[in-house]
């Protein structure tokens, strides 16, 4: 049976031939196969030495030909959904659309004025819900970052020597000769 998503014999032999191709920069010389090469052993991508003027100026762009870069396409509901916490903050902005302006309107009676709170609510709705979803994000990574580092900074404990092995057994050994098991404690 072949299954779907292996690669084929010549896939393969093609990926490993671009894998190996180096276009821009020669491979290194002391790399063994197999070996872990550090990000110092390798060649910049980028000159970072450019200190020219007339670079500058071509790197820096108008607000003309920024906006000749935006697109009807960038303004789709795919892409507009794609973008994190705009859904969290599109609801807090709606719900609170909706309290501000029901209230206003049972007290005063006035739908114009009901709708101008309603959107003023949407909009400080949206903004506290944006910075509450962007506050969680910030502080979701802080901890995956703290806890790659906690794990990192933690002894492997496979590869340390166990310490105390008679003593370990010797109580092992002893809690075996009693005749009851361990788990019974009556």
């Amino acid at each position: 049976m072949v299954w779907p998503f292996s690669k084929s014999k010549k896939q393969e032999a093609s990926v490993d031939a671009e894998a190996n191709r180096t276009d821009e920069q020669p491979g290194l010389t002391n790399y063994a196969k197999g070996q872990k090469f550090l990000l110092e052993d390798t060649k910049p991508k980028f000159n970072n030495e450019s200190s020219s003027m007339a670079a500058r100026e071509q790197e820096r762009a108008s607000l003309k030909e920024a906006w000749s870069t935006v697109d009807a396409k960038d303004f789709s509901i795919e892409k507009v959904l794609s973008i994190p916490c705009f859904r969290d903050a599109g609801i807090g902005g709606f719900t609170s659309m909706f309290v501000v302006g029901s209230v206003m309107f049972l007290y005063h009676k006035n739908p114009s004025r009901a709708a101008n709170w309603g959107v003023g609510g949407f909009i400080l709705g949206s903004i506290v819900g944006w910075e509450q979803c962007r506050m969680r994000r910030r502080r979701s990574f802080q901890v995956a970052a703290m806890a790659k580092q906690t794990v990192a900074a933690k002894e492997k404990p496979m590869l340390n020597q166990v310490k105390n092995i008679d003593t370990v057994k010797k109580e092992w050994g002893d809690s075996s000769q009693n005749g009851k098991p361990w788990y019974k404690v009556w």
